[in-house]
């Protein structure tokens, strides 16, 4: 067949794919790790302490039997608990402090009193005669468990210890605590393996001040606490405990508080917190290990934290944290002290920790307003430190804004609720059975006879290459593979026109001349005489999947099917497709299995019409599209695929289109899309049963796409929409043309969906400024219908001496760091109205006195010129009489250096800085944005990805996009406006100018790609090396 690939030996192939399958197994840590040791229960209040009653013995009594009753504990590696020594515990607590609380082991019960008694009873401490002994098993078990979980002998794990630790001091114990485990086992870790960058998320309901000391000055450590505050009202009522305190010196920024200042709040906040403020934090730190400080005493029921939290609610937030650090999570339990929310919310934890997918949650409710102010507040004081938020808004004057349409949320209504019975009746909706297989998986050989005799990017091998890499992988073995089948007529009906239909199945007979002319009918269709039965053979196939996902037997399914479906409509073939796999499927499960709601998320990069035209009016369909729009000039090219476009009738709100304009996008505007939309929008709906149109042509290299999106990110967001719908997520194979990409980035959702370690991404850059545009284009369009959408609005001011309240956080005025100072002040409302201002005609450049209207922040060199700014311009710029040829222009609109006029590259790039045409800057607050070369080095001679001029182009040094120059078609300026990418380099000559200073630059950092493009252009290095 035309266009395929040699096949290999088989033989060789068996052995390749064989060494494939070991490695990956060896690569992948197995195991849940669980420290459950009686010695715990020895610790105990002597004196009769109301205390001691509530931090007592019973909580682990009750965890154990709970985990016993759900089958948990067999499941988990026990790890044996075993004593700290001095030098681990010198590592956070002093040799006085340690020596005080080992004497107490010696002491008599009177003793123990008066030694208790001589801490201020806000301090929450008891001591008995075993304590010493269980704080260092506790410390010591939590340090051993997480050395075992960074070493790659477990994947992650437990410690079930007592007493806890996020409350103790250097040299005081404090609230039931004596030893900081948590602060042990991360700077035990953080030497011993030279981790750099450690999270700690903290979500017990009291905010755990020993660890946040511990760390305040330590960027290594990021420190993320969830807790009542009560306007310092709450234990341990402290003013660190607010959400100006970020940390101090170095460590400013890395502190972070969001204080609760009402009760009775539940998962509605809890999920909202992570969502808007961890996450984004945390993918943009990047962290190589995660340690969780697992208080759940926020669960409904608990005594002292007054909060309505589900224990399903925990295990939506550990999965959330499991997609971070390659899996690698750790907890170790703090507080809690309901033993049967306790018991059932630890059970949840220990569940997602295995793998098990999330229970279901009931639609999301709004969010309480004093939350919704505390998570304001909270991002307002980390923004100078994180680029994840610099294009949040910060209002004039600081007053409090309404922002609920709805009255607000009342949170005492559930507090004259019997709270065990209220439990009891939400742990008996949850469904924890779990099926007998994970994943199942469709493929049928058959699917590759639909083709044609050119060379068509929609081709037979785009399966067959999946599939075979899902077998190198040991993929299709873990997985359930199930038989396709055609679909018949009748199911076909349930969203296609039956004329329709009968003019398919009579291609099967017509011969190559008449189905040329048939397909001339469509819009970008090839028919094949066995076109109408792989069609069928592809939906049958995703139905088989759906029977296989509801009666239980499978939790998820990935469908390897051809040809793809989104685009398809009712009554015509379009894009590539035939029959529209995924709508039939939606429908499908409507009817036969009584699915109530369906989500469909559609990452193909291409918008779904077809999808969205047969549900733009049906409320039991959510569908959201990401997808390259390009203001209407990317396929399908229809201004239905605008953010505008909600939906009609009863389905308004029902339809999210996020749509992708001009910027090259990748993984951090997809996760931002994610996190700020899709999963926001997705847990307040509540869906039954989620689909993905998995099209892989936004992946990086796809010949059609021209995106950024790499497999690892594809893993995150089908790790993430694993947590909805009691994990039945259906990944349908939509477009796709690069045969390496779609089959490494369908394979990574398969793993996923099998329940293995998400993949670290390994850029941590913040979304460009047009994607944030398009996210914050598409909220507005959908605030109206969704409460979860209010988040994007003028943040709170903060004071130049808010954050050093006590002087917490020293010096008030200190420079904020410099890795969010990269990033643009423009707001997300000036930058749409510099866009829809600009000018994208290929006809003229932007000239230079209307430079400005392009943006305020960018200008030309040219623009210097009189305004005393202390650049010194060098004879040969040019004048408005002289003429300048094409070959003579460089990077932003100046002349390319000449023989003869400023020396040679060695005297350029040395210090002798008066032969420079233009004196540059030696440093730039904006070189920290630079990334890596690319792994092919810089290509001199690559034409502009726009327009495809190749006479003046340059490439961006943070995204190494190539694009044309203000004398072509300007796209380079363009792109700097909307990315807010600020150094480029030019392919003329050599030189690199940054948008923000306004100058151009010369330092260290961009020596290696001003190489690597003198090599490309010349053959040869620079001159000397350097």
């Amino acid at each position: 067949m035309e266009g395929e690939r040699k096949k290999p030996d088989s033989s060789t192939k068996r052995s390749d794919q064989k060494q494939e399958v070991k490695e990956n197994e060896n690569s992948v840590p197995k195991g849940t790790g669980i420290v459950n040791d009686e010695m715990f229960l020895l610790h105990k209040c002597p004196f009769g302490s109301e205390h001691g009653k509530l931090e007592c013995p019973e909580r682990l009594n009750a965890i154990q039997k709970k985990l016993t009753e759900y089958g948990l504990l067999d499941r988990c590696v026990p790890l044996q608990a075993r004593l700290a020594t001095n030098e681990e515990l010198l590592i956070c607590h002093s040799q006085d402090y340690i020596y005080k609380i080992r004497s107490t082991a010696t002491m008599s019960q009177e003793q123990l009193k008066e030694y208790v008694d001589g801490f201020d009873d806000l301090e929450c401490v008891y001591i008995g005669k075993n304590t010493y002994e269980c704080a260092c098993l506790s410390a010591g078990s939590v340090i051993d468990l997480t050395t075992k979980v960074v070493k790659g002998e477990l994947r992650n794990g437990i410690a079930l210890v007592r007493p806890p630790g996020h409350h103790a001091q250097e040299s005081v114990p404090n609230g039931y605590c004596i030893f900081n485990n948590i602060a042990l086992a991360a700077r035990q870790v953080k030497h011993k393996f030279n981790l750099e960058r450690i999270l700690i998320v903290d979500f017990d309901v009291h905010h755990g001040q020993g660890l946040q000391q511990m760390f305040e000055d330590d960027p290594s450590v990021l420190y993320f606490s969830i807790h009542q505050y009560g306007h310092e009202t709450s234990w341990p009522n402290l003013i660190e405990s607010s959400c100006k305190y970020i940390g101090v010196g170095a460590g400013q920024g890395y502190n972070i508080n969001i204080p609760w200042n009402e009760i009775g709040l539940g998962d509605a906040e809890y999920l909202a917190a992570f969502q808007q403020v961890l996450l984004p934090v945390a993918y943009e730190y990047n962290p190589q290990l995660v340690l969780v400080a697992c208080g759940v005493d926020a669960s409904i029921g608990d005594p002292e934290g007054f909060m309505r939290v589900s224990p399903a609610c925990y295990a939506h937030l550990m999965s959330m944290i499991m997609g971070l650090a390659d899996g690698k999570v750790c907890c170790a339990l703090e507080g809690g002290y309901c033993l049967e929310s306790l018991s059932e919310s630890i059970s949840m934890v220990v569940r997602t920790l295995l793998g098990d997918v999330c229970p279901q949650l009931q639609p999301q409710k709004q969010v309480n307003k004093k939350s919704f102010d505390s998570i304001l507040e909270t991002i307002a004081n980390i923004k100078p430190f994180w680029k994840c938020f610099q294009h949040q808004d910060t209002s004039k004057v600081d007053v409090n804004i309404a922002v609920y349409t709805d009255k607000d949320v009342s949170v005492s209504s559930g507090f004259n609720e019997d709270p065990i019975k209220t439990l009891a009746n939400m742990m008996a909706e949850i469904q924890l059975t779990v099926p007998k297989y994970r994943t199942c998986l469709v493929y049928d050989d058959r699917m590759r006879l639909h083709h044609t005799v050119f060379n068509h990017p929609e081709r037979p091998e785009r399966v067959s290459w999946i599939f075979e890499k899902h077998e190198a992988l040991g993929l299709v073995e873990r997985c359930r593979r199930l038989p396709a089948r055609y679909a018949v007529h009748q199911e076909i009906e349930l969203c296609h026109n039956i004329d329709y239909i009968e003019t398919m199945e009579q291609t099967k007979s017509m011969s190559f001349r008449e189905l040329a002319k048939q397909q001339e009918n469509y819009e970008s269709i090839y028919l094949h005489p066995d076109t109408y039965a792989c069609a069928r053979l592809a939906l049958g196939g995703v139905l088989t999947i759906v029977d296989d996902v509801l009666t239980g037997k499978s939790v998820n399914g990935t469908a390897i099917v051809r040809p793809p479906g989104h685009h398809a409509e009712e009554k015509f073939a379009c894009g590539f497709c035939i029959f529209n796999t995924v709508a039939v499927a939606a429908k499908y499960a409507k009817q036969m299995y009584g699915v109530k709601r369906v989500l469909i998320v559609d990452w193909d990069i291409h918008h779904g019409n077809g999808t969205q035209n047969m549900f733009d009016k049906d409320p039991s369909v959510l569908y959201i599209s990401l997808h390259r729009y390009d203001e209407g000039a990317f396929f399908p090219a229809s201004s239905r695929a605008e953010p505008d476009k909600v939906g009609l009738d009863k389905g308004a709100g029902f339809n999210i289109n996020i749509a992708w304009n001009w910027a090259k996008m990748g993984d951090a505007e997809y996760l931002a899309a994610f996190q700020k939309i899709i999963m926001p929008v997705a847990y307040e709906y509540a869906p039954d049963l989620v689909f993905v149109s998995a099209g892989f042509d936004a992946a990086l290299g796809d010949p059609l796409g021209g995106y950024l999106v790499n497999p690892e990110c594809y893993g995150q967001m089908t790790h993430m929409l694993s947590s909805l719908a009691n994990g039945h997520v259906i990944v349908v194979l939509e477009g796709g043309y690069n045969l390496s990409s779609i089959s490494k980035s369908m394979a990574q959702c398969t793993q996923t969906l099998l329940g293995d370690p998400t993949p670290v991404l390994t850029s941590a850059k913040p979304a460009n400024m047009q994607a944030v545009a398009s996210i914050h284009s598409t909220i507005q369009c959908h605030k109206p219908y969704w409460k979860c959408l209010q988040f994007i609005r003028p943040l709170p001011v903060v004071t130049k001496d808010s954050q050093s309240e006590s002087g917490g956080n020293g010096d008030a005025t200190a420079k904020p760091s410099t890795r969010a100072s990269a990033a643009s002040s423009t707001s997300v409302d000036d930058l749409i109205q510099s866009t829809s201002e600009m000018s994208i005609s290929s006809n003229s450049a932007c000239p230079d006195e209307s430079f400005h209207s392009c943006s305020s922040d960018i200008q030309s060199p040219e623009a210097v010129k009189g305004r005393g700014s202390g650049n010194v311009f060098h004879k040969t710029q040019p004048n408005d009489n002289v003429k300048v040829s094409e070959d003579a222009i460089g990077a932003v609109g100046g002349v390319a250096q000449q023989p003869g006029t400023i020396g040679a590259m060695t005297d350029i790039l040395g210090e002798n800085m008066q032969m420079y045409a233009v004196v540059p800057l030696t440093w730039c607050p904006h070189l920290e944005g630079v990334t890596a070369l690319p792994e092919g080095g810089l290509h001199a001679d690559e034409p502009c990805f726009e327009c495809g001029d190749s006479k003046e182009n340059w490439v961006c040094l943070h995204c190494y996009m190539v694009l044309c120059g203000r004398y072509v078609e300007s796209h380079m300026v363009k792109h700097g406006v909307v990315s807010g990418h600020c150094l480029v380099l030019s392919y003329a000559d050599l030189s690199v100018w940054c948008y923000e200073c306004d100058s151009y630059v010369h330092n260290g950092i961009i020596i290696p790609m001003k190489r690597a493009a003198h090599i490309s252009k010349f053959g040869t290095d620079i001159p000397g090396g350097s």
